[in-house]
Formats: C-alpha cells, sequence, structure tokens
C-alpha cells in the first residue's frame, strides 16, 4: 500500500491494465494528467488534431490489438466534438474506455468555462458512464470501465474526471481486475428447437454482420453454411463476416431495398448470426421478411434478439460456441436425404456465384482504359499492388462494394470498416490506429473524398509520429452515397449534380493538402499511371497518399 496522488493511481492502473496510447488532445483540464504521463514512459501519448482522429484512432487500435483503446479528451468541447466517431464505435460493439477532464469540482457549481454535464452528454453513446468525485474511487471506476468496455456486448464507456481529484491523495495498492470469462454456452433447448428447425428446411438463406468476426466464428459460420447448403449474404456496413471469395458468398443484403424481399421469398428458414434485424434505412410499407419465414437468430446480445420481429428460435450466447454446438446436433440429426439436397444447393449457389464473378470481371475489363479512371481499374490495381497480409481500411461507402469484390477478402483482420452506419471520416485516423494495433502489418486506408476532408488532419499524426500508413483517395467530387441514396428513394440517376452534394467548384487537391501537412501525396488522373505511382507509396517506410481522380460516380 503506497500513497500517491489520483493522476499517480491512474497512470499505474493503466499500466496495469496493457495500455500502450493514449490518444487524445489535451486542455487546461488535462494538464495533471499529462504531467503524469510525461513521467511514464511505457504509456505513449497520441496527438490528434481534432477529436474525430483521436477516436477514429482509438477504435482502430482496439478493433486489431484485441486491447480497449483509452482516450483522454477535453472537458465539454472535446467531448461534444467526439460524438460523431463515438457512435461509430457504440453502433459497432468497439471496447473503448473514453475520459475527459472535468473543471474542479469546487467550481461547478459557478459554471466554469468549458464545463458541462458530461456523463449525460456521453450516456447516449457509451454502455456505462460515470464522473468520479473522490480520488479514492479511481482504481473501482478505472477497472469497472475496462472491465465493462470488454464485456459483450463490448463497447464504448466514459469517465469524467476533475481537476481537484488528480491531486487528491489516497492509498493505493494495485489488484488484479476481473478476469473476463465471456463463452457463454446457449441454452440446450434453443438450440434443439432451431435443430429441427434446419434439418427439415428446402430454402434456407443466413444473414452475417460484425458479430462473427467480433467472436471469432468464421470458421464455424462457413462450416454451417456448407453443411446446409445456404446463399451468405452480410449486412452491409460490416467488416468480414464470411470469405468473400467463398462459392455461397453472394454479397450484401440491403434491408432498405425492397428487392431484398424479392430474395426472400422463397425462403423457408432465415439464419440470422450476429446480425441486428433488421436496420432500415428507409421506411417500406411492407415488411422485409414475407410471412411463414422462420427466422433463427444467434447473437450474445440479447437486446438484438426479436428485437423489431418475433422469431421462431432465438439463441442466446457466444456466437463461436452457438454455432459449434449448433453444428454439431444436425450432424448427428440430418437424413441422408437433407446431406444430399443440401449438397445440391450448395453446386447451385456455386454457379450462381461464377456468373456474377465472371460479370465483375468482364465489367471490370471494359472498363480498364477509362478517362477518369474506373473504380474497378483502381480496384484491381491496388489488389495486384499490395504485399501479403496487408490490412485493407475502408471509408469508401459509395465504392466500398467493388472495393470488396475486387480483393475478395477471407479474414477478418484483413478488411475492417465501419459497422453498423455511423458518420463517414473515420478510415484516416482508424489506419493509424490499425497501424499501431498491428505494427508488423502493412496498412492501407481506401477513403472517398467526402470521408477524407472529415479527418485530413490525421495525416499530420501520421507523419509527426512516423506510422506508415498507405492513403489511397477516391476523388469524384462528390458526396457519392447520398447520391446513390437519392435514387432510392427519390428516382433520378447517380450521375446527376445535385444541391449539397457537389465538392467540385473548387476541387480538393488533397496531395498538396498532404504535403502540407508532411505526407507525400500524388495526384493521378491517367488510368496507366496507377500501378507504377501505387507500387511505389506501397514500398515506403513513410507514411503516403495517393489522390486517384476517378469517375464521378462507380458504375452500379
Amino acid at each position: 500500500m503506497a500513497v500517491m496522488t489520483g493522476r499517480q493511481a491512474l497512470t499505474e492502473l493503466l499500466l496495469n491494465e496493457g495500455v500502450e496510447y493514449v490518444f487524445g488532445i489535451p486542455g487546461a483540464t488535462e494538464l495533471f494528467f499529462m504531467d503524469a504521463l510525461e513521467k511514464c514512459p511505457e504509456i505513449k501519448y497520441i496527438l490528434g488534431l481534432n477529436e474525430i482522429v483521436c477516436v477514429g484512432m482509438a477504435e482502430g487500435y482496439a478493433r486489431v490489438s484485441g486491447k480497449p483503446g483509452f482516450l483522454n479528451l477535453h472537458t465539454h468541447t472535446g467531448l461534444s466534438a467526439s460524438l460523431g466517431m463515438l457512435l461509430n464505435a457504440h453502433k459497432g460493439g468497439v471496447p473503448l474506455v473514453v475520459t475527459a477532464g472535468q473543471q474542479d469540482t469546487r467550481l461547478l457549481l459557478r459554471d466554469p468555462s468549458l464545463s458541462g454535464d458530461l456523463v449525460r452528454i456521453a450516456n447516449p453513446y457509451t454502455k456505462w458512464s460515470a464522473e468520479v468525485i473522490y480520488a479514492a474511487d479511481i482504481p473501482l471506476a478505472i477497472q469497472r470501465a475496462f472491465k465493462i468496455a470488454r464485456q459483450p456486448p463490448t463497447g464504448p464507456v466514459f469517465l469524467s474526471l476533475p481537476q481537484d481529484i488528480m491531486e487528491q491523495t489516497l492509498d493505493f495498492e494495485y489488484t488484479p481486475n476481473t478476469p473476463l470469462f465471456n463463452k457463454l454456452r446457449p441454452d440446450k433447448d434453443a438450440l434443439n428447437v432451431a435443430t429441427d428447425l434446419i434439418a427439415e428446411t428446402n430454402r434456407p438463406t443466413i444473414l452475417v454482420e460484425s458479430g462473427v468476426a467480433k467472436n471469432d466464428a468464421l470458421s464455424e459460420i462457413v462450416k454451417l453454411a456448407e453443411l446446409i447448403g445456404a446463399p451468405v449474404y452480410q449486412a452491409w456496413m460490416s467488416d468480414v463476416n464470411f470469405p468473400v471469395n467463398h462459392p455461397q458468398y453472394l454479397g450484401s443484403f440491403d434491408p432498405s431495398d425492397p428487392k431484398s424481399r424479392e430474395l426472400l421469398k422463397p425462403v423457408d428458414v432465415f439464419i440470422s448470426v450476429g446480425s441486428p434485424l433488421f436496420k432500415q434505412a428507409i421506411y417500406l410499407p411492407d415488411p422485409i421478411l414475407p410471412k411463414g419465414i422462420k427466422v433463427i437468430q444467434i447473437d450474445n446480445d440479447p437486446w438484438e434478439i426479436g428485437k423489431n420481429f418475433p422469431v421462431a428460435c432465438g439463441i442466446q450466447g457466444n456466437i463461436k460456441v452457438s454455432l459449434m454446438e449448433l453444428i454439431d446436433l444436425l450432424q448427428k440429426r440430418m437424413s441422408t436425404q437433407a446431406k444430399e439436397a443440401a449438397s445440391l444447393r450448395r453446386r447451385e449457389i456455386e454457379k450462381k456465384k461464377l456468373e456474377m464473378d465472371k460479370s465483375f470481371l468482364q465489367k471490370a475489363q471494359e472498363e480498364k482504359d477509362h478517362f477518369p479512371i474506373s473504380v474497378r481499374r483502381l480496384m484491381m490495381e491496388l489488389r495486384n499492388s499490395v504485399k501479403p497480409g496487408t490490412l485493407i481500411v475502408d471509408d469508401c461507402w459509395s465504392s466500398s462494394g467493388i472495393l470488396q469484390r475486387s480483393f475478395g477478402f477471407s479474414d477478418p483482420m484483413s478488411f475492417q470498416r465501419a459497422r453498423g452506419g455511423g458518420s463517414i471520416g473515420w478510415g484516416l485516423p482508424g489506419a493509424l490506429g490499425v497501424k499501431l494495433g498491428a505494427p508488423n502489418s502493412p496498412v492501407v486506408a481506401v477513403c472517398g473524398d467526402g470521408s477524407a476532408a472529415w479527418s485530413m488532419q490525421s495525416l499530420w499524426t501520421a507523419a509527426h509520429y512516423h506510422i506508415p500508413v498507405t492513403f489511397v483517395i477516391i476523388a469524384n467530387a462528390t458526396y457519392g452515397q447520398v447520391k446513390v441514396m437519392k435514387k432510392k428513394i427519390l428516382g433520378g440517376e447517380v450521375d446527376e449534380r445535385h444541391e449539397g452534394m457537389e465538392l467540385d467548384k473548387p476541387m480538393i487537391k488533397f496531395s498538396l493538402l498532404a504535403q502540407s501537412m508532411g505526407v507525400q501525396g500524388v495526384r493521378v488522373e491517367r488510368p496507366e499511371e496507377l500501378g507504377g505511382v501505387l507500387k511505389s507509396a506501397l514500398e515506403s517506410d513513410e507514411a503516403r497518399l495517393v489522390e486517384v481522380l476517378v469517375q464521378p460516380v462507380p458504375p452500379t
């Protein structure tokens, strides 16, 4: 037991929780903590030039390192400015421990400058939020924060840290935090119900989302799909929850598109794994699920099961364990006839996938020499240029489908994008966090110009800390995803000009912005230039930016 100040106890706790980096922007209310960090060289402070950058980096780091990202923001203004990216982390279930300096508690009743109800601001975006009033509560609060962030369903937590508790003293002796055993087994009755439904299915379909990757269940979901002969779709805003190059993967499922209802009409059993049912961006008068369809929903978050639609069977538990036990039961219960029918369905799905791949490659070949450069040409050149083991960070919303198809990602770590919908602007800082969390892997961020404009200050951080990420900016001078949505809702063509959706006149020159922040930038306008420029950037051991002028909106 030792007597120490609150700030000393805080850094001791962070060291014992395995914190490597503190992401943040300091102000006057963070000075005591910053002083303590200067005396703790084991923890490195990573400065972002705005809160979007800070939270994006922390999320990227958390997603590949397996540890919660730790943030320290500047009181009311810093926390408020972070909310767009904090929403992304909240929707995506990314474990973050977010802190902000609060004014001295002896001043709070006098409404001091930049103070505010920080807990109330953070509440909608976090699993738990609190303000620490006494230095003696710092160990309890910090250890609880890390525990809650890591417990399923994972997500951000928030602590407000007033200045005066940083200077108060406490008797401190570190006690290891609560070990977490998160692989909870599902209910046996639920598994039996699901097994009965699947064993008799004639037209099953599987939908996956981020719960698969977060629970390390990729091999299990592949085994289930192959066993029952089901096509697999993935919710649009997610990472790799089924191998894109697998012959049973048929692409994205959009619950806001009436075509999805048509796709589900012949389905008798619909299996949702780690995916909400449904996050519709557009109101549809008719329900997306046809009458008579039997839904099996597997998730470790009880809130999601049956939230929007009654389901025939809800299985709550660790997704990997749930799938393993379900597969074991199915292998024992499926008849020879059922297994033969599943094999026949697999061959039908594989044939459809081959036709889709052929059509995609044919279109890529037709667009190979287009000017401005086609997005397909860019993605193919990038795929052919990256080193094995490269991690791709995606923030190119309207081009994301082409990126995924071009690379055929099969490893959950190989492709990261914002989960579950949220704010643009995550890609540039997210890639920096990914690199810090996986320092031995090459990292490439592929971002639309609309997204990049939100977080260009990330390049300064890349240069300042020598974080070697290659940034590829898809420059089409428009908010392409907004136009895609306009076409769905109001009709029209995606290549038309519309109020508030154009980024030209003047067109941002990202390569020049990069150079002003210490990152070498190159602008590419001709398709024949792409290969050489990308190769040079990817072979560099420092941050580089390649700005590629492309067709206004990718062909659909």
